[in-house]
């Protein structure tokens, strides 16, 4: 789709149809498998806006109450005064901190004109939950940048970001308040209400893993994830250094939710006992429990968020001359 000099001329919020803005909603990552009622209510929240080259998109020390979707032109992304990374079309811009809802902010600057899909927080919020499958397609999309950037760090991305808990040990099968219980003290489940940590608990099944024992191979298909209870599980990338997960680690999850292949081969390092909780069973608890959902919504953002950060830190010690 080519912008016109006219369109980007026009004052008019409703230029575009809701059917137009519902293909263009289609064309991002997150949105690809939606069914045309979801499409449509997107449609029904969002508006185009057109930015000139130079225009300031997104103030930095603003919360962000409004994001937007790039459909076309190109987005300079700033953090600390330092470009950091560069957004073309289908790419979300801003969400981020709407999500983690960053006193920060973010700061932002077409590089060309662009136009973009304006979403407002909070009517994304109440979308969220009307439609489950709108949130499991962002969920997916957020999952999927989180796996990519664990990629270029070899795993420290989602270690850095995670708990360290005690082991428990697991001589038995755990009872239900023990799961609960463990559960309650990861990452991902930690501010989970106690009728969803049920859900998950009931759910997971607790299984063992003798010392060298392989939990799975590179590129297979991930529908699970485990959670830890104790032991050490080894990571292998066929492209990087090996990393491990211990007790109150949930791993291979960002798989699963991306529906993408493994990228590490995985091993009990020792003994590892483990709660194995199904991908569809993690979606079906997930649907029952929308601020659970909303919650991993926020910790992948927080991840992200995290990883630019520490990147831009080692750009800024790199070039100190652009501070």
């Amino acid at each position: 789709m080519q912008v016109s000099e006219r369109i980007f001329q026009q004052d008019d919020a409703d230029a575009i149809s809701p059917v137009k803005r519902a293909l263009m909603l289609k064309t991002f990552p997150a949105f690809t498998g939606l069914e045309p009622s979801s499409l449509a209510l997107l449609a029904s929240i969002c508006k185009e806006r057109y930015f000139k080259k130079g225009s300031v998109m997104l103030k930095p020390g603003v919360p962000v109450l409004r994001f937007y979707l790039i459909v076309e032109g190109s987005v300079q992304m700033y953090k600390g005064g330092i470009a950091t990374k560069e957004f073309g079309p289908r790419s979300a811009i801003g969400g981020l901190a709407a999500l983690t809802r960053d006193p920060e902010g973010a700061h932002t600057v077409a590089l060309e004109d662009v136009l973009a899909l304006e979403m407002d927080r909070d009517d994304m919020q109440d979308v969220f939950e009307d439609s489950f499958s709108v949130l499991l397609g962002v969920l997916s999309a957020l999952a999927l940048t989180l796996r990519d950037m664990q990629r270029q760090m070899g795993g420290s991305a989602a270690i850095a970001a995670s708990r360290k808990l005690k082991a428990i040990k697991a001589d038995q099968k755990l009872s239900l308040v023990e799961r609960m219980f463990f559960l309650r003290r990861t990452t991902n489940f930690g501010d989970a209400r106690i009728e969803a940590l049920a859900d998950i608990a009931l759910e997971a099944e607790q299984v063992h893993y003798a010392k060298g024992e392989q939990l799975w191979k590179t590129d297979e298909p991930a529908d699970y994830s485990i959670m830890v209870l104790n032991g050490v599980v080894e990571c292998r990338p066929e492209e990087a250094n090996n990393f491990a997960f211990g007790a109150g680690y949930v791993v291979g999850d960002l798989d699963a939710l991306a529906w993408e292949p493994r990228w590490y081969s995985a091993y009990a390092k020792e003994e590892v006992d483990a709660l194995v909780l199904k991908r569809s069973s993690t979606f079906d608890v997930l649907e029952d429990n929308t601020d659970m959902a909303m919650q991993l919504l926020r910790n992948f953002a927080s991840g992200i968020t995290a990883f630019i950060a520490k990147m831009t830190a080692m750009k800024r010690a790199l070039d100190p001359e652009e501070d």
